[in-house]
């Protein structure tokens, strides 16, 4: 596990971001990491679905 992970902010690239199934997809600037939005609320990591 990647201190980013514990203690750093995760920020959506904009520049990637797409409207997929009803949220907005984007990826972490830091870690790559799939981040998923509703619109009005906040960026959130997409938890696994495996």
């Amino acid at each position: 596990m990647r201190l980013h992970d514990w203690f750093g902010r995760h920020v959506a690239d904009l520049k990637f971001s797409h409207w997929d199934c009803g949220h907005f997809v984007s990826r972490c600037t830091q870690c790559g990491r799939e981040m998923i939005k509703l619109p009005g609320l906040t960026w959130r990591l997409r938890e696994s679905q495996g």
